[in-house]
Parts: C-alpha cells; structure tokens; sequence
C-alpha cells in the first residue's frame, strides 16, 4: 500500500518534473545551523561559562524561566510553560537515543530551549547577531548550544516534539564533529532523528528524479539558498541522501544494511580526521563523490520504476473493482429473484385463505338449513331406499284398531 501511495505521488509530479522542482511549503524544522562559530562560542558546549551555566529568571531572549532538566535548561512564556515543560522533560531521552549514532564522541554539556508560540517570533528570541529563516519552525545553533522551538505557524499547528527532537540532534551533530559540518549532513542527519515524512518531500524526490534536477554534492557544500522552495528542495536531497548513507551498510550490496554501523564509523571517521572524503573511504570504501553517485541513482531507480509498480497496482485496483461490482450485481439480482418469490408465495397464500373462506361459508350455511332449515327440501334432497316387495305387502293392521 505504502508503495501504492508513493507510486501515485511520482505520476502527479510528473508534469511538474519539467520546470525546476519545488515542493510545497515546508515548515517543519527547516534548521540552518551556523558553522562558523568563534573559538569561544564553540568551547562553550564542552566547558561551559558562568554566563551559561547560571541562568536569571529571564533569559537574553527575554523568555521567562520555566525549568530545568538536566542538561536541559528551559525558557517559555507563562501561556506555554505547562507544555514547555512537557516537552522538555523528554529532552534527555532524546538525546541519549541520538547519542547511539555518535558513540564515544562528545556531547552537549548544556543546552538552552526556547519556546514560542508562533514561528513569527522566531527572530525576536534569536541570540545577538542571528536570525531564523521566516519559513523556520524551529532553529537550532550549535556553537552556542540554544534552540528555539515555535509550536505552530500561523494556523497550521505542527508537532513541537518532532521539531525538539530535529534541533536537539542538530545540537548533538555539532557537539560530536564541531563547526565544520556540512550542511547536508546537518540537516540529513538530524532528519533521521524526527522522520518527519510528508508528502511534499516525496514529490520534490519524485520531481527531482524525473526532472534530472538534483543538486550536485558541491552544491548543497556551498550552502541552502535562502529562498523557501529551492531550501525545500535542497532538504529532501540532503535527508534522502543521508538516509542512503545509514542504510548502506560497509559494502554496496543492497542486502548489507550494517546495522547502522558504517554509518556510526563514518562520523566518527569524521570527527577524527575532519575529512570526509577519508572518512567516507574507511566506512564505506568509497569517496564521497561516488557514494553521491550511488546514491543518485538508487533515487532514480525508486522512482523511475514507479510507473511499472503503479500499471500493476491498477490493474488490481481495476480487478478488485470489477470483482465488487460483480458481487454487487449478483446480490442484487438475488434479492430481486428472492422478493418475487417471497410476492408468489404472498398471492398464492391469499388464493388458499380465500378458498378455505368459500368452503367454511358453504359449510356454514348447510349447517344452518339443517337446523333451522326447511324440512321437505331436506327430504327431498335425502334418497329414500324402498324394498320392491313392499308394493305387494298390505298394509299393517293398526295397533289402535
């Protein structure tokens, strides 16, 4: 079914695939994490300062205090603290299951969380100096070990869990491998912690494999454009390629998954030598360019074999409907034969009701000529048996002569 869905999905964006693609709207968790952190900032996650480490009453966003937890120090206004808290209070499993993909390396000593209410506000609770993207729901900074988390935009209310989950993994990436991560990576990784599946990625995929139009792997270095359509496009190519690398395995047969592992090496290879395509080498055997390539076409080979997968899941979508009908039709017609059985039995028991109506007035009435009747009909209707002698026999003496 899940293959229907995606079958489908690629035939719609078939006659979008000539133009450049562009996904609908993407709100959640749209994150760019900054990587040119200053010596200082970046020192912070492992040592933190005074200044990060005690917190007032009121942030440097202007947030109130809401909580603690752990490492997890949270900020919220007094409408969102309840469910600030809430959330936050999940903050260190999260983490300790985004851990397992970074073993041995290390990890955030503190991490602020900023909750707003809408993603307008983004920007205002942005630490000095930085910004949010307007199309952002939640940002992630991991020199200065800070999120900001807005449970809706606008209207459209999203899940503030999943995005805290995105920017926590961001933070943890960060932490790990330090400052010069590339952005896809960033973003593809901290994808694999939320799963956040829409449909407007896959038809951005769809779109892509088609069209021909995918991002080159210097390109997506270079950095996310600004704009929100060509950043979308740019997010799924970074979240698909990344879910290739983890599902990989050490070797490019397709029935070694490697349990993660290679993926795991992989960033620590990173974190050692800061070199991808080293680290590329190590864990997977290949440089990074090549395992660009595989990846590229596995993503054409999903897609561009959709149209068989989708003639064949028609032909039994086309099936089971003319079975339906069928069965329909013969359940009709049964109940058709059945009411005009049902119509004959109903006047033929009307027919025998009427006859044993006629016959029981019949007897009624010679019931009543017998009783009350009259008598010389009644005796004219019985036969008389006489014996032929008795013409010849006189008559009796009567007794009283």
């Amino acid at each position: 079914m899940k293959r229907f869905i995606f079958a489908i999905v690629a035939m719609f964006s078939l006659w979008r695939s000539v133009a450049p693609a562009a996904a609908q709207p993407q709100w959640e968790n749209p994150t760019p994490p900054t990587m040119s952190a200053s010596p200082s900032a970046a020192s912070a996650l492992a040592n933190p300062s005074a200044e990060a480490a005690t917190y007032s009453d009121v942030s440097s966003s202007g947030l109130p205090f809401a909580s603690r937890h752990g490492a997890i120090v949270v900020f919220a206004p007094a409408s969102l603290r309840d469910r600030a808290v809430a959330l936050a209070s999940r903050a260190d499993e999260y983490l300790q299951h985004i851990a397992a993909d970074l073993p041995g390396l290390p990890a955030p000593a503190q991490i602020e969380v900023r909750f707003v209410d809408d993603a307008s506000e983004l920007n205002k609770i942005a630490p000095a100096g930085r910004g949010a993207p307007a199309y952002a729901i939640g940002v992630a900074y991991p020199d200065l070990g800070i999120i900001s988390v807005a449970m809706r935009r606008g209207g459209n209310y999203t899940e503030p869990a999943e995005t805290l989950r995105h920017e926590l993994a961001h933070l943890a990436l960060g932490a790990a491998l330090g400052p010069n991560v590339p952005r896809w990576l960033h973003e593809g990784f901290a994808y694999q912690h939320s799963a956040e599946w829409t449909w407007a990625r896959t038809e951005t995929l769809a779109g892509m494999a088609w069209g021909g139009n995918i991002l080159g792997l210097d390109e997506l270095e270079m950095g996310f454009p600004a704009e929100e359509a060509p950043a979308s496009r740019a997010y799924a190519q970074s979240y698909d390629f990344v879910g290739y690398l983890s599902r990989r395995g050490r070797w490019e047969d397709t029935g070694d998954d490697g349990d993660r592992w290679a993926f795991r090496r992989f960033l620590v290879n990173i974190a050692q030598s800061h070199d991808l395509n080293n680290a590329a080498l190590k864990a997977f055997g290949r440089p990074m360019h090549e395992l660009f390539d595989e990846w590229r076409a596995d993503l054409r080979t999903r897609y561009m074999l959709i149209p068989a997968g989708v003639f064949a899941s028609l032909l039994w979508i086309i099936a089971t409907l003319l079975l339906g009908l069928g069965w329909y039709r013969r359940r009709r017609q049964n109940r058709r034969r059945i009411a005009l059985w049902d119509e004959e039995e109903r006047r033929a028991d009307v027919a025998r009701q009427a006859e044993a109506a006629r016959q029981a007035e019949e007897r009624a009435a010679w019931m009543r000529m017998s009783m009350v009747g009259e008598p010389q009909a009644l005796a004219a209707e019985l036969p008389v048996e006489r014996d032929d002698d008795d013409e010849d026999r006189p008559p009796e003496p009567s007794r009283w002569n």
